[in-house]
């Protein structure tokens, strides 16, 4: 039975964990008993990012993808980024800087529904697209928050930064949230 309690217990998890073993709290999690649905918006305009938690440690963001929908090239602001993808098809296209500043497109991968990505500024730049004919759904984990981040602004050729923002926030989650050990 999927219900509320199972991503409580996800926070739990992570809440008592340091980051170096979020990589394996996230692979060995069972997402398919945690519905989504109350955490979930739409747009057909941009994939929207649902902030599901948030503490100095981390925080833990649903992101909806309609089909066709991507990031920017962006960075993460120092900080580690783990993509758990629930549902659909997304293609991850990694870019760095050559010698003379401009960016360059390296290789890229496609994430399968309950295949885990990592990502820092270390491993350079990358974007996101749903290339599923239809809905995705992935969770991502930040450690640290990301309250800004750099993205590559295909206009001016040049990284701008931008100061992130949520579509939603969850009242539910934090009204639960864990306590400390």
């Amino acid at each position: 039975m999927k219900s509320l309690e199972n991503i409580q217990e996800l926070i739990q998890l992570l809440s008592e964990s340091s980051k170096t073993q979020y990589n394996s709290i996230l692979k060995g999690f069972d997402f398919d008993d945690i519905d989504f649905e109350a955490f979930q918006s739409w747009s057909s305009e941009k994939y929207t990012r649902n902030c599901l938690y948030k503490d100095e440690q981390f925080e833990l963001l649903l992101l909806c993808w309609n089909d066709g929908q991507e990031t920017s090239v962006h960075d993460h602001d120092g900080e580690d980024c783990w993509v758990y993808l629930l549902k659909g098809k997304m293609e991850e296209v990694f870019y760095s800087f050559d010698n003379s500043n401009n960016l360059k497109e390296g290789h890229s991968q496609f994430v399968q529904p309950n295949q885990l990505s990592f990502m820092n500024d270390r491993i350079g730049y990358h974007k996101l697209r749903n290339c599923f004919k239809g809905k995705s759904m992935s969770l991502h984990l930040y450690a640290k928050p990301i309250e800004q981040c750099n993205f590559y602004c295909e206009k001016s050729k040049q990284l701008l930064e931008r100061k992130l923002k949520y579509d939603t926030f969850s009242e539910l989650i934090l009204e639960a949230k864990p306590s400390s050990i």
